[in-house]
């Protein structure tokens, strides 16, 4: 091997260790001359780039907020990664995986419509879902998810690829929770797969991505279990009565973080000990939020401006499928907590529900050689 070729290896060894969490990295390594450029810019270091960090990371968050309309979206970068419009008036963002992020809204004009929207950010590129079928009786209890449906895809780079859309919806009056899955190879929805339940209605919330299951938090904290090879339903019982979330744990498990006052609680689904192994939610970590954030950050004030004491000081409103990463609001802002490590990083400075949108982003090499910066994606809604 010449001297040449040892010393290009050597810089790619260097080069591909840089964070994917901070894009920039190599938007500034591609300016220190031009072989170093050329190499970030080819596709075979891109392709080594993502097999040794494995998984994406997080770029931005969506956010739900309200205002002059009944609800908005909003996409709020964590890197360099920027939309050209990051207001999405009408639009409620309802689960975002594997690169995507699935939106509902529905037409004012037209009573009892539903509209489905995967957005792939990274590509520029938007599909709308037809409405489910048969309708769902009543649009206020549901929830959804999108995912990848490559097989054997690693999820470090699927955009572009085919896509599978749940949606859960439950008729209260009936007490009967019913899901239907949608393809984007064959563009339909398959049959519909309905159980019952009284307290186990839907409730909308981001879904968990388990193995071969997606889990929704129902009404009383019952979680529906979704099998998507099988497409049955499930219900798990209630793991008590506490505030919090479904999320996911380091091992990849089902977990839920419950939030009493400022103390975070970790529950994961595991199989028992006894006889017939079966699933009990088991406690694995307690988390005082007071170690972590200021006592300003936990208070009921806001300038001076007291807020009614029934109003809890935090709540789960996000986490990062996949990391230990999740997303705590308060009164005042929207932290993300990394729990093995304790970093807190502020990211929002207001209250609101979000999902994390995680992805591999290189940036255009050519664009980010020029004043404009690193290249930026336009959503036309």
């Amino acid at each position: 091997m010449s001297a040449s070729s040892l010393m290009e290896d050597l810089v790619e060894q260097i080069l591909v260790r840089l964070p994917p969490e901070d894009p920039a990295c190599l938007v500034r390594a591609s300016l220190v001359c031009k072989p170093w450029r050329r190499l970030v810019a080819g596709p075979a270091f891109r392709r080594r780039y993502r097999e040794f960090h494995r998984r994406p990371h997080l770029l931005g968050v969506l956010q739900i907020l309200q205002g002059d309309e009944p609800y908005y979206s909003r996409f709020v970068p964590t890197s360099v990664f920027h939309v050209v419009d990051p207001v999405l008036p009408c639009w409620l963002v309802v689960d975002c995986r594997h690169g995507r992020a699935l939106f509902a809204t529905t037409n004012p004009r037209i009573e009892g419509t539903l509209g489905l929207v995967v957005w792939e950010p990274m590509m520029d590129d938007q599909r709308r879902v037809p409405q489910p079928s048969p309708e769902p009786e009543d649009y206020v209890d549901y929830a959804a998810a999108v995912l990848c449906a490559a097989e054997g895809c690693d999820h470090c780079g699927c955009e572009g690829g085919p896509f599978r859309v749940a949606f859960v919806s439950t008729d209260k009056g009936k007490g009967v929770t019913s899901a239907r899955l949608y393809s984007s190879e064959t563009g339909a929805w398959n049959d519909i797969t309905s159980l019952h339940h009284p307290e186990a209605n839907a409730h909308f919330a981001a879904s968990v991505h388990v193995g071969d299951a997606l889990y929704f938090r129902g009404i009383e904290n019952y979680t529906i279990e979704y099998q998507l090879t099988t497409a049955r339903l499930y219900v798990l019982e209630a793991l008590a009565k506490c505030n919090g979330r479904l999320v996911t744990m380091e091992d990849g498990g089902l977990g839920f973080a419950a939030v009493d006052n400022t103390i975070i609680t970790l529950w994961a689904r595991e199989t028992g000990s006894g006889a017939g192994g079966a699933e009990i939610w088991t406690q694995r970590r307690v988390i005082d939020l007071k170690t972590l954030l200021s006592g300003d950050a936990l208070s009921h004030s806001i300038n001076g401006i007291k807020y009614y004491s029934w109003i809890p000081v935090v709540s789960v409103v996000g986490f990062a499928e996949g990391t230990d990463t999740i997303f705590v609001g308060t009164v005042a802002c929207v932290y993300m907590i990394e729990l093995k490590s304790g970093r807190v990083r502020k990211v929002l400075d207001d209250f609101g529900r979000v999902c994390a949108y995680m992805s591999f982003y290189i940036p255009d090499m050519e664009v980010a050689s020029t004043a404009e910066g690193p290249k930026e994606c336009v959503l036309n809604l």
